[in-house]
């Protein structure tokens, strides 16, 4: 989850605003439990899928003779340096546009039925920083996550699809659930967490 959200300025600048960061434990049954590992494990093997995909195509694009000849273009001329990268991404489809369009392929089956596009769409943006990172020399390699250390959390883009938080009314109390494909965790409010996230 990124630390700052982008808000455009009126000069066509963009200004950072704050992010928080809620950590709730949930309160669930043995079936409510069953249900959401099911779930982590679609988003796990889904995410997999399109790591591998980009990574695919990062080593295709790294393999291209027009890269090494990007690679020379001194640092001082970054307008011809920069469209020279752009071009190689786009023409190996090493974008994040791409990779939300190569993700719809891969939910599939019994993925769909766990994963909705949104959410789908939200690991191929994580997966697409991580191949970033080592396109861009941040990064040795990328981490496939196994099936003995999962996937221990995820995010949502939105607040009206699939993976969300929904808090009762005012006039019922102050407690809030997770909803999720349908099933309903309790979080325990007393033990939440909160972290602010600085850009």
């Amino acid at each position: 989850m990124p630390g700052t959200t982008q808000e455009e300025g009126t000069a066509g600048e963009t200004a950072c605003t704050p992010t928080f960061l809620l950590e709730l434990p949930l309160l669930v049954d043995a079936g409510q439990a069953s249900r959401l590992r099911a779930h982590l494990e679609a988003a796990r093997q889904l995410y997999n899928a399109i790591l591998s995909q980009g990574q695919q195509r990062l080593r295709r694009m790294r393999t291209d003779p027009a890269w090494h000849v990007a690679r020379t273009i001194p640092r001082t001329q970054k307008a011809e340096r920069a469209a020279a990268f752009s071009a190689l991404r786009r023409a190996y489809g090493f974008t994040e546009a791409v990779l939300h369009e190569a993700v719809k392929g891969l939910r599939v089956g019994w993925i769909a039925e766990h994963i909705e596009a949104v959410l789908a769409q939200t690991l191929a943006t994580r997966a697409y920083r991580a191949l970033n990172r080592v396109c861009l020399g941040k990064g040795k390699q990328v981490r496939f996550k196994s099936r003995g250390r999962g996937f221990s959390s995820i995010e949502n883009k939105r607040n009206d699809t699939s993976l969300r938080f929904v808090l009762q009314p005012p006039e019922e109390g102050n407690a809030g659930s997770l909803l999720w494909n349908g099933d309903q965790p309790c979080p325990r409010m007393g033990v939440a967490r909160s972290h602010r996230l600085e850009g």
